[in-house]
């Protein structure tokens, strides 16, 4: 059985190895919208609507940014206004509204995702495709909190 200590140090390398990443992630020089001035959750708030399995309400973007639904109306405001995201009525049910990517948007998402997946490959190249589906999923999990 593991101890807790040794479980928290685990938790921890763990963390500090997402964090060499997020760090690598960061320093890129280009960026989509580089021309835009968006705050971090603004961005943040694009890559979620990009691999939505759904359209997302602004209460879902709000659940998922761990902000108010204030905040969320504010952020939402300013990448509609930049055409960025749209409003659209839910399908489902006409007194909600949904959001989504604009199709610019959502190409220039996908060109840059391409884009630092080719320049990051390379690292990746000492693991199989089942370890890549392995970590992948990993990540997925400790995510969504499961």
């Amino acid at each position: 059985m593991t101890s807790q200590k040794g479980r928290l140090d685990r938790v921890g390398t763990a963390v500090e190895e997402l964090a060499v990443w997020a760090r690598r992630l960061h320093s890129r020089r280009t960026f989509p919208f580089g021309h835009l001035d968006l705050g971090r959750s603004q961005v943040e708030a694009l890559f979620l609507l990009a691999h939505a399995d759904s359209a997302l309400t602004p209460g879902d973007l709000a659940a998922s940014l761990e902000v108010t639904p204030g905040a969320v109306t504010q952020l939402v405001s300013g990448l509609v206004a930049a055409g960025l995201v749209e409003q659209e009525r839910d399908p489902e049910d006409a007194r909600r509204r949904v959001l989504v990517l604009s199709a610019g948007s959502r190409k220039r998402v996908r060109a840059f995702e391409r884009e630092v997946a080719r320049e990051l490959a390379p690292r990746f190249a000492g693991l199989s495709d089942a370890e890549l589906e392995t970590l992948a999923g990993l990540l997925a999990r400790t995510r969504e909190g499961t």
